[in-house]
């Protein structure tokens, strides 16, 4: 029997490993591992755009009323409703390469397998690089072809100008995050700040339940508890995060973050939505003209979306 076609290997390899290669990039960012966790990695068939349902009646229902007997009611004859905010489709891509020479001296069986494991490490790596950093985007990178990560739909100054899913956040207040401006901090009053925007994001029991900070942030609060108050949650310390505790939500350090910031996240809030595939696709080999080589593309089809930036929050240090 002959031996199978180099390129065609690496492919079939590169879709055996697809499922492998989604968890490794998931468990190596701490919010796509918590939105993996809370299934919050939600696949879409479709669409122009990415929807979030919401309702907010703008004027009110002035229909609503206590009343005794046969008090008489007037239904309001108009009820302004955001039907859903909208964001964008993102896309990522990643090629794998096979040139004659490399398929000819590695036409081995056993230097296929070593080979192909290679381009997909190679591959998985840089992949995972950057969908950790665009968790963190305002969507402005790469002139806008980028995500927008927490810096989009949690900013640090959410009363300045801005349109976040389609709706302006300057005259619709509901659509701001929660924010506590730029100032000193350290581990003496940290706990104070998270405090404060614990509560400023609680609603009964809605409340956050991740907290992710870069460096500074995390240090603080670590260094500000007692070596009896550190509570860790093992399974998260088993996927390879440095974690605490915070009034039952999970405090996480994860390197992504921007300096000297702490995000207050409540996950059934947040999503990453993606196309009705596996996280990433792996598209079919395809013959470069006019060259000596092959390429085989991983797709990634998908964006962030928030259906209540009022329920999330980020303390800003100085």
């Amino acid at each position: 029997m002959a031996a199978a076609n180099l390129t065609e290997f690496v492919s079939a390899s590169l879709r055996n490993w697809r499922k492998t290669l989604a968890d490794n990039v998931t468990l190596h960012n701490g919010l796509l591992f918590f939105l993996s966790d809370n299934d919050k990695i939600e696949k879409t068939d479709g669409g122009r755009v990415l929807d979030e349902p919401l309702i907010y009646p703008t004027n009110g229902n002035t229909s609503a009323k206590w009343y005794s007997g046969y008090d008489a009611f007037s239904p309001p004859v108009s009820s302004e409703v955001f039907d859903a905010a909208e964001y964008q489709w993102k896309q990522l891509g990643g090629f794998i390469s096979v040139s004659g020479i490399e398929e000819h001296i590695n036409s081995a069986e056993w230097k296929r397998v070593d080979y192909a494991k290679a381009r997909l490490q190679q591959l998985e790596a840089t992949m995972e690089n950057l969908v950790g950093a665009a968790c963190y985007a305002d969507g402005t990178g790469t002139s806008g072809k980028e995500p927008g990560g927490l810096q989009y739909l949690i900013p640090d100054d959410p009363t300045a100008a801005g349109t976040v899913g389609g709706i302006n956040q300057v005259t619709q207040t509901f659509w701001r995050n929660q924010f506590s401006a730029a100032a000193a901090t350290d581990s003496t009053n940290i706990q104070l700040r998270m405090d404060a925007m614990y509560l400023a994001c609680l609603r009964g029991s809605d409340k956050p339940d991740l907290i992710t900070a870069n460096s500074d942030l995390f240090t603080y609060y670590w260094n500000s508890l007692q070596a009896q108050q550190r509570f860790t949650d093992a399974r998260i310390g088993e996927a390879g995060f440095r974690n605490l505790k915070f009034a039952m939500s999970d405090v996480i350090y994860d390197v992504q973050c921007p300096t000297k910031h702490m995000y207050f996240i409540n996950t059934k809030t947040l999503k990453l939505r993606c196309a009705d595939t596996d996280l990433f696709d792996v598209g079919s080999p395809r013959t470069i003209q006019n060259a000596d080589y092959k390429v085989i593309p991983v797709w990634m089809y998908g964006n962030f979306t928030c259906n209540n930036r009022a329920r999330n929050g980020v303390i800003i240090s100085t």
